[in-house]
């Protein structure tokens, strides 16, 4: 990895953007009503995924005015990537009713992020900003000033992706040195050297500077894809030299928390490695498998969190539910298959399947 510059500004850029991360630091501490109680004892049972009492609870709030929970429902419901059962059996018009603002009618209300941005909330109109999909490293940086960096995901990607040379050197030199999107701007910063997300991905999960096992390409694909090109067509298994490297860092890196404790939680030590990188894989690899944060850092701590019900039981709902990009939409995994890979993973999916079925 490159070594990285701390910041990207001159002087009088720097001393603007220390001024707005003070304004809005004060603005996430002291954000109205996240020291209420209620709102407070609604976060912690979401936190137990338990979203048949938090989330009227935090609606109820934001009805009457509180303005965290405003915020935070519209973050749950922006970053949700596996529903729970409860928000499964809502109609469109219940789910409306329980995650958007009061002002408006019918099925078209507005997120209370959009009305809290109108009504002047910074923090709101970062948040909104956020989903934004144009390359703005204003942006994110912002999002990294007022502690939110999770939430610059989408746009780190983009100005990968889109962003001039220089805007993706800029990229390259702001994000800290153990930014977990760090190795998709890197592959992507100079194209012609040849290394693709996949690789630098596998870099980084497995210390090498140098990929030179005859594995590497299978190991490269599966970091960067997992299973999205069909789980037959993977020949990425515990043969394969960076397996255990895999394996190893899922147990131990923080973004990989989630999916560690669902696997502790499930199986025995012996069964940890083939669970975690069956895991890994039905999530959709790297890229996908550290998506897995807090909808709203400054209310919800990012370590806090990683090591709550809700992470494990969102991506376990995520494992159990994946469907195949095929036009079929038929489930990525079958129940056969998932045995075959992680007995002990099959049995907690099976159990999940049940209880929608």
């Amino acid at each position: 990895m490159a070594a990285h510059k701390p910041r990207l500004w001159t002087s009088i850029a720097t001393c603007v953007l220390i001024g707005i991360f003070h304004a809005h630091h004060a603005q996430a501490s002291e954000l109205a009503g996240s020291n209420d109680p209620a709102f407070e004892a609604a976060v912690e049972l979401w936190l137990e995924d338990n979203d048949s009492d938090s989330l009227p609870e935090l609606a109820r709030l934001a009805a009457d005015g509180n303005i965290a929970a405003r915020l935070l429902l519209s973050r749950i419901a922006a970053t949700d990537q596996a529903p729970s059962d409860f928000i499964e059996g809502l109609s469109r018009k219940e789910r409306v009713e329980l995650f958007r603002s009061t002002s408006g009618e019918g099925l078209f209300r507005p997120t209370w992020l959009k009305t809290e941005s109108k009504a002047g909330n910074p923090l709101a109109a970062a948040l909104l900003e956020s989903s934004a999909l144009v390359v703005n490293l204003e942006a994110i940086k912002n999002l990294y000033e007022i502690g939110e960096p999770e939430a610059a995901y989408d746009l780190i990607r983009e100005a990968a992706g889109n962003g001039s040379k220089q805007e993706k050197t800029a990229l390259v030199e702001f994000l800290p040195e153990g930014s977990e999107m760090l190795p998709y701007v890197l592959a992507l910063q100079n194209p012609q050297a040849g290394s693709s997300p996949g690789d630098t991905a596998l870099q980084h999960i497995s210390g090498r500077t140098e990929l030179t096992a005859a594995d590497t390409d299978a190991a490269a694909n599966f970091v960067e894809f997992g299973y999205q090109t069909g789980v037959q067509s993977s020949d990425f298994d515990f043969g394969n030299e960076y397996f255990d490297d895999l394996a190893g860092w899922i147990e131990t890196a923080r973004a990989a928390a989630p999916m560690a404790n669902l696997c502790r939680q499930h199986c025995s030590a012996d069964e940890f490695p083939s669970c975690a990188v069956t895991a890994f894989g039905i999530l959709g690899g790297y890229y996908k498998a550290v998506k897995f944060d807090s909808p709203m850092q400054t209310l919800i701590q990012q370590s806090r969190y990683i090591a709550s019900k809700r992470a494990t039981g969102m991506v376990l709902r995520r494992i159990a539910f994946a469907r195949s990009a095929a036009a079929s939409g038929e489930p990525l995994i079958s129940a056969g298959e998932l045995e075959e890979k992680s007995l002990c993973l099959a049995k907690a999916v099976a159990e999940v399947r049940s209880r929608r079925n």
